[in-house]
This record gives C-alpha cells, sequence and structure tokens, in this order.
C-alpha cells in the first residue's frame, strides 16, 4: 500500500477509535483515567482492559502507568552521544503477534545546548522522530507537531510512518511511531511581564513505535503523573482528534 494512503487508512482508525474519548470533558476524562490507576485497568492494543503497570523517576517525581501488554526491557550502557538523552525505561510488547515497544526518557542540564534544543518541544519531537524512522526507510509526516498541556505542563506531540519494502517472499511492513515530550516545569499563570522567567530544567518524552493497527488503544493507555497532581493521558482525546493527513518531510 502507497505511505499515503497508508497514512489515510491511519486517520480514519484514529478518528474512529478516538470518537468517545472526544466527547468526554476534560474533568470526566480525568475521573476516568484515575479510576482505570485505581482498578489497575487500561486499553491494551485490542481496545479491551487489560492490566496496569507503572515505573517510577525517582529522580523527578514523575509517574507513567501503562499497559501490561508491556513488560520492561534491559537498559544497555549510555554511550558517550546518548548520555544527553537519558533513557529511564524500555518496555516491549509481551504477545508476539503485536510487535510495539516504548521508551522513557529525560533530558536534563547535563548538555545544555541539547536541553535548549528539546525546549523546542514541536520541532524537537518532528526532528528526533524523523532520525528515529530513517533507519528503516524515507519516513512520512502522519501528523506535524501539535502543542498541548499535561496537567499544566506544555506539552507537543508528532506522528510519523515509515514503509518497509518487503523481502523476497515476505509481506511490506508499516511502523507507525508517536513522539510526545513535555517540560519537567509547569507553566506559571499569571505571570507578571515583570518577574523573571523560571528556566526550564528538564523535558521528558515517551517514543512509541508499532507495526499493530491497535495504535490509538495502546496510545490511550499511557499516562502520567507529576508528583502527587492529577493522572492526565499522555496522549489526551482532544489531540488525537486532530491527527491526519500528510505533511511534508
Amino acid at each position: 500500500m502507497h505511505r499515503a494512503a497508508e497514512a489515510e487508512k491511519w486517520k480514519i482508525e484514529m478518528n474512529g477509535s478516538s470518537a468517545v474519548v472526544q466527547r468526554m470533558s476534560f474533568h470526566a476524562a480525568s475521573m476516568i483515567l484515575a479510576l482505570l490507576v485505581s482498578v489497575n485497568v487500561v486499553p491494551n492494543a485490542n481496545g479491551q482492559a487489560g492490566r496496569i503497570e507503572n515505573f517510577h523517576d525517582d529522580a523527578f517525581d514523575i509517574t507513567y502507568f501503562y499497559s501490561g501488554d508491556f513488560s520492561p526491557a534491559p537498559l544497555a550502557a549510555p554511550t558517550d552521544g546518548q548520555k544527553c538523552i537519558r533513557t529511564t525505561l524500555v518496555a516491549n510488547s509481551a504477545a508476539p503477534s503485536d510487535p510495539s515497544s516504548f521508551t522513557l526518557s529525560t533530558i536534563d542540564h547535563t548538555c545544555p545546548e541539547v536541553l535548549r534544543n528539546a525546549v523546542e518541544l514541536g520541532p524537537f519531537t518532528r526532528a528526533q522522530l524523523l532520525v528515529q524512522l530513517k533507519q528503516y526507510g524515507a519516513p512520512t509526516i502522519a501528523q506535524a507537531p501539535i502543542a498541548y498541556t499535561i496537567a499544566g505542563h506544555p506539552a507537543a506531540v508528532t506522528l510519523a510512518s515509515v514503509a518497509i519494502p518487503a523481502a523476497p517472499g515476505k509481506v511490506a511492513q508499516t511502523i507507525y511511531a508517536a513522539k510526545a515530550c513535555a517540560l519537567g516545569n509547569a507553566a506559571v499563570k499569571n505571570r507578571k511581564k515583570s518577574e523573571p522567567v523560571e528556566p526550564e530544567t528538564h523535558v521528558v518524552c515517551i517514543d512509541f513505535t508499532t507495526q499493530s493497527t491497535g495504535l490509538p488503544s495502546q496510545m490511550f493507555s499511557f499516562i502520567i503523573q507529576f508528583g502527587n497532581g492529577s493522572l492526565e493521558s499522555v496522549f489526551p482525546g482532544n489531540v488525537i482528534r486532530k491527527l491526519g493527513g500528510t505533511y511534508p518531510r
């Protein structure tokens, strides 16, 4: 299937999968997230209720919740080039029929120049996602960066896909990927112009890749909690509903 057709197919599937979420008010969605976590279930790749796992980043007091379909993988020792973007968790789908994975990472003042780039959330998510997918072929941006907030923290998400040429006797595959990043500092409301702007101390990101058409359900399963704050979806429905279309690389 042509990449443009794949992108259109993805758009239709995502719009259909997010229809219920779109109708939720922000308050109702937050209450439902809290309920799902309290009973230890989130949607799995098939859109059905599944067990929930969590990971706590002690350095920044952030808790991530994700589907029990994923199993954490051992972290390799970082190379010099990887020390600027610190990987905190890598997890792969436990189901062989559902080849998906996600990575949690943090950018802090260890590399000031990288942090300055990461703070520009939209361009950063786009550039990083393209670099990630170019190892498989020529990627296509399925959704240009969209800015939103997670519990008051500015965030942005970009989606892309890449078609992998079929080997002899094999079926061509498409990898779908999403990258969302958020500032570690929450935006200050009603800040006066005379007041100094608090410097950004860190950026947190989640990279998600899959070859499954269950992408929308899996995206909705990622939940984040900053400190003791409210539980928030990493990919909220009011953002997902805007996805679709193909943009130039």
